[in-house]
């Protein structure tokens, strides 16, 4: 009876245990070599995870890249199979121009969720809170003109354009695609999310992509949506800004302070079921309309208030989340900027960076992407910080993705 017991023991604590992460040598070795066989020295593999780690240290270029690769030493090359000879920086561009960067994107999102399904989750945590929120938004490359099928023109058609897609609780980059311009964008909403699993997923994103058609699509996949509304919808912007706002009142109410500046919020929701204009439909699927208005000063002294109000719609009903909920996911949206776009472009200096040709804007957006996801997942605040730190010991980056 007792050898019985410690099977059932045994059986259980396998199947309650969290499932092995693919490490990033598997997800990658997934990647084509995009040359012939013939007269290849250095893998694509041996090249991704040079270039990986080398941003992870903080490279911004080619040449960057190729400096690390010849500091790092035998054993950081012995351990990404680059052999005895180090590749030169012309190989390192070769390759990671003609890269398929579709299928290099496929290897980091695989990478990415097996890492966020081995974290540990809080049994403390409410069931609504623990909703996976994905904020999607774009950015322009606007140090890399690029060859377009319309051509360049002085609107923009030559810089890529990245969409991309933030987990919120973790701050890790789950995918990105790129467009040829920012008015493509709402094109890449679907693309970008067909790849993951949107069952009971929270997906926010700006006005762009307030359209009736991806509110089907979220909900044919199980979602459900929290978008801004803005004049590109101005029907239904009017009829939000119709609703009798001040019988429906304040519903919660937050304050900041930090950056430089004090900062209130104050949401309102209302359901729309049933309708409270006696309108019909609002949109696809709305359970809630939400007001929220922001007050912000700067702290120095004369500073005066500026107030924005933002109106917003979302499927999920009252039950699914209540008003101090939805003020967070509509600020963790906007965190989008502090966390992922704003560290691209000051840390890693990427609007001036000039890495223009073939594929590799996108490929090196994308290692910028894995680092910045790395160490929020090691517990990163700071990722200055971090990559000087991971640039004193060319050892670092390999245990941060767990290679070694």
């Amino acid at each position: 009876m007792e050898v019985e017991l410690d099977e059932v023991i045994t059986a259980a604590s396998d199947a309650t245990a969290a499932p092995l992460a693919l490490s990033l040598v598997e997800a990658l070795s997934e990647v084509p070599d995009p040359r012939q066989a013939r007269g290849v020295r250095h893998g694509v593999l041996a090249v991704l995870l040079l270039g990986a780690c080398a941003v992870l240290t903080g490279a911004r270029s080619f040449a960057a890249v190729a400096e690390y690769a010849h500091d790092a030493g035998h054993a950081v090359l012995a351990a990404l199979g680059v052999g005895t000879v180090v590749p030169h920086e012309s190989t390192l561009r070769r390759v990671l121009q003609k890269v398929d960067p579709v299928a290099v994107e496929a290897a980091l999102r695989s990478w990415v969720l097996t890492q966020l399904d081995a974290q540990p989750r809080s049994q403390a945590t409410p069931r609504r809170e623990q909703r996976r929120v994905l904020a999607l938004d774009g950015k322009t490359l606007r140090g890399a003109h690029i060859s377009t099928a319309h051509g360049s023109s002085d609107h923009g058609a030559g810089l890529p354009h990245l969409v991309s897609v933030l987990d919120q609780a973790s701050g890790a980059v789950l995918g990105q695609v790129q467009v040829e311009q920012k008015g493509s964008e709402v094109a890449a909403f679907s693309t970008l999310l067909d790849e993951l699993d949107l069952s009971d997923v929270l997906v926010t994103a700006d006005a762009l992509h307030t359209h009736r058609g991806h509110a089907d699509y979220l909900h044919q996949r199980g979602g459900h949506y929290l978008m801004t509304i803005k004049a590109n919808q101005p029907k239904l912007l009017a009829r939000v800004r119709a609703l009798p706002w001040a019988d429906i009142g304040v519903a919660a109410r937050g304050r900041a302070r930090g950056h430089g500046r004090v900062e209130t919020r104050a949401i309102s929701v209302v359901s729309l079921h049933p309708c409270p204009d006696l309108g019909g439909e609002f949109f696809p699927h709305a359970a809630q309309a939400i007001k929220l208005v922001r007050r912000r000063r700067p702290l120095r002294p004369g500073g005066k208030w500026k107030t924005v109000t933002v109106y917003a719609i979302t499927s999920l009903t009252g039950f699914d989340a209540d008003p101090s909920l939805l003020a967070r996911w509509i600020r963790g949206h906007w965190g989008i900027e502090n966390r992922l776009h704003w560290v691209r472009d000051v840390t890693f200096d990427e609007d001036r960076s000039t890495v223009r040709t073939g594929h590799s804007p996108q490929i090196m957006a994308a290692f910028r992407n894995l680092a910045i996801t790395a160490l929020r997942l090691s517990g990163a605040t700071n990722i200055a910080a971090a990559l000087r730190h991971h640039a004193r010991d060319t050892l670092r980056p390999l245990t941060t993705y767990k290679i070694t």
